[in-house]
């Protein structure tokens, strides 16, 4: 055997073993596409590999004949392969150049095969190539190319300089310029090639260096699907962290709605036992349906959350004027929150003390005016009052006054504990929309951190632009040297502001208004998609699923 050969077959097994491997990984993940175009190229490598080295232990002009005939047809699959991989992987805007190359190779494919006459390999002029390197000999037949191989070569090098096109785009325009690896093997693979071209065309003696130079290619694409892989892993990540944020927040709405629920269902216990003694029955009190579980499940604000709870206590009791007092970081007690006012209320603060320290409830019936015990006769306004401690987990955090009409009836035992059935309650409720705040103002505080107001002001002129230009091209570092910033520490600061990547910002602005267009238009989804700025229709269909998690023919047809 050619000691040539080793390293050949070598590399064929290196490049078969990855070549199934992405075969496999694409029968897992059948959308991934470019898996299965980088296992053609891999597997179309190993095959060239394996004719290289059937070519240098030929010991027949005929047999030399047969590996050359093999070479050029695995050549013509290698280019076929590589150029939809850069397709998928890139994104780019137009099939139809690939579609040409992969029709003008499949014929030359058939008639390199087929035609067995000068036009393919000058049968008629054999030659024995001898290379001696460091002393070592490499002796082989070998023909000289007629004019269809030589229509194959031009063609690739074309071919080659489109594709090499297409990546210089891709860099150019991507905020994360994925193929630069693929980039710089292109110089080891190119040099290769012009070696190859001397070699066989006796400029010089030489071994073939271009079944070496596959295997740049080879890891250089393995390495930029692996690092997206990684991307997506890291998306997943961040999507991850993002939902249990979410089952969280709806978790705490789910758990203040619980509550409220509850609540209505002790109350009605305890207003059914009303109505034997002629007193208000459930009837008489507000139904689930009038929405005390839905305006306080969904409120986060603890102002409102306070008020509401106010509101909707004092509802239940049928008080008129409501006051909640909640213990401050110094332990002293202070009106959060209040319903109605009118008259004198100063003794209020005092018996609310009471009822605190006491930890018990208050029945007190006051002139709002003086203070004093009042009767009937005091006028109207005079007041029934109802002071419940709200507790938590047996500690009392502030008490709740509520105040009737002289004109109604005073509060009674029953009053007192449906009052105090709600009140802690609705103090689960109170606790758990502190926290809430308190981790929204810790989130704020990182931010803050992170992004100074300088930083805010160039993200929203980012943004600004952005919102004017999305239709065009935007690159990353374009926008980061108009800011005078560093792409990386841009791209980071755009992030932790708008929670989104830059292409992600920039794709959801694309798609809502390509969604716009697909519901007040009849262009076709390829004008829109190129009119709203995107360069493939695989790119878009791609971002409006991931922006409206439906396809835009689905979404037109649903809008119709």
């Amino acid at each position: 055997m050619n000691w040539v050969s080793i390293p050949a077959v070598i590399m064929a097994a290196v490049s078969l073993y990855v070549g199934f491997y992405y075969f496999w990984m694409y029968a897992r993940r059948r959308l991934e596409i470019e898996n299965l175009a980088f296992a053609v190229t891999c597997l179309s490598i190993a095959f060239y590999d394996v004719f290289c080295a059937g070519l240098y232990n030929a010991s027949s002009p005929e047999q030399g004949m047969f590996w050359q005939r093999c070479q050029f047809a695995s050549l013509c699959v290698f280019t076929v392969s590589v150029s939809w991989f850069l397709y998928f992987f890139t994104g780019f805007r137009s099939r139809i150049p690939f579609i040409i190359i992969t029709a003008w190779l499949s014929l030359l494919f058939v008639l390199g095969l087929v035609i067995r006459n000068e036009l393919t390999l000058a049968a008629s002029r054999p030659y024995v190539k001898f290379i001696s390197l460091g002393g070592i000999s490499i002796i082989y037949n070998e023909m000289d190319p007629g004019i269809i191989y030589g229509i194959q070569y031009t063609s690739m090098v074309l071919i080659g300089l489109f594709l090499l096109y297409v990546l210089v785009y891709h860099y150019r325009n991507d905020e994360e310029p994925r193929v630069r690896p693929i980039m710089i093997s292109m110089v080891p693979f190119m040099a290769a090639s012009v070696n190859d071209v001397m070699v066989g065309a006796g400029v010089y003696p030489f071994i073939y260096l271009t079944e070496y130079a596959y295997m740049f290619i080879i890891f250089s694409m393995a390495y930029v699907l692996q690092n997206r892989f990684i991307d997506l892993h890291r998306e997943v990540e961040e999507l991850t962290l993002q939902l249990e944020e979410k089952v969280n927040d709806r978790t705490m709405e789910l758990f203040l709605s619980e509550i409220t629920h509850r609540l209505y269902a002790e109350i009605a216990g305890e207003s059914s036992a009303r109505a034997p003694d002629g007193g208000e029955g459930p009837e008489d009190m507000p139904a689930p349906g009038s929405g005390l579980s839905q305006d306080i499940s969904i409120i986060t604000n603890i102002d409102k959350l306070l008020n509401r709870s106010l509101e909707k206590g004092a509802e239940i009791v049928g008080a008129e004027r409501a006051y909640l007092f909640m213990i401050d970081e110094r332990g002293r007690l202070d009106r959060a929150a209040s319903l109605g006012e009118g008259g004198s209320q100063e003794w209020i603060p005092g018996a609310a003390e009471r009822a605190l320290w006491e930890n018990r409830h208050l029945i007190m019936n006051r002139h709002d005016a003086g203070g004093n015990p009042a009767g009937h006769d005091a006028g109207p306004d005079v007041r029934h009052s109802l002071l419940v401690p709200v507790n938590l987990r047996g500690k009392a955090i502030g008490v709740c006054c509520m105040q009737r009409p002289a004109a109604l009836d005073a509060f009674t035992e029953r009053d007192i504990r449906i009052a105090g059935v709600y009140v802690s309650q609705a103090a689960s409720a109170i606790e758990n929309a502190y926290l809430y705040q308190r981790m929204i103002d810790r989130n704020e505080a990182v931010r803050q951190q992170s992004v100074t107001p300088n930083i805010e002001d160039k993200m929203k002129k980012a943004i600004a632009f952005i919102r004017e230009n999305y239709r065009s091209d935007i690159s990353r570092e374009g926008l980061a040297a108009s800011l005078n910033m560093h792409p990386d520490s841009f791209g980071r600061f755009f992030k932790i502001y708008t929670n989104k990547k830059i292409s992600e910002f920039i794709n959801e602005l694309r798609v809502i208004e390509a969604a716009r267009k697909l519901r007040e238009t009849s262009a076709n989804i390829i004008e829109i998609a190129f009119s709203v700025g995107f360069e493939s229709l695989p790119t878009f269909n791609r971002a409006f699923m991931k922006v409206m998690n439906v396809t835009p023919t689905r979404y037109r047809g649903e809008k119709t």
